[in-house]
């Protein structure tokens, strides 16, 4: 039997609005390669790092929300101490420098991604989570990591 499209079953609300969540990112790295009128390189450096860090913050929310779920008090207390580790990234990617910055919002994504595609293949969250989460990290990575390589190319 094939895959499903990666697309398949997710909420057509949730694909949506992650799809325009992916509009910020793609827009600050595009900021960073051709001159846009109203975002400057600086200010869409500023926009991808801030941006990052509010969306990595939110998806550890996103796990917090599921850890109230039925898990035992041991697996309850791991998912929840695992879920503001992406707060906690974030915070620091905003404080520190460029390059420091991108490259732990990329681990970042990447890891909450991993977490997150792993918990929904073993039943803790939708399936089509997993598939949502992959596509739009997907995006975020792709448009971070264009940034980071505008800035070490400067």
């Amino acid at each position: 039997m094939s895959e499903p499209p990666v697309t398949a079953s997710i909420p057509a609300s949730a694909l949506a609005l992650g799809l325009a969540g992916i509009l910020p990112f793609a827009a600050a790295a595009l900021s960073m390669w051709v001159p846009l009128p109203l975002l400057s390189p600086e200010a869409g450096l500023r926009l991808g790092v801030v941006y990052g860090a509010i969306i990595l913050s939110f998806l550890g929310g996103i796990r917090w929300g599921a850890a109230l779920g039925p898990f035992d008090h041991a697996r309850q207390g791991l998912e929840f101490r695992a879920s503001v580790l992406g707060s906690l990234a974030g915070l620091a990617a905003a404080f520190l420098p460029t390059v420091p910055a991108l490259s732990l919002l990329i681990i970042g994504f990447l890891m909450q991604a991993l977490w997150d595609v792993t918990s929904a293949e073993a039943g803790r969250l939708p399936g089509w989570f997993g598939r949502l989460r992959t596509l739009l990290t997907g995006g975020a990575v792709i448009s971070l990591a264009a940034m980071l390589l505008a800035v070490v190319a400067t």
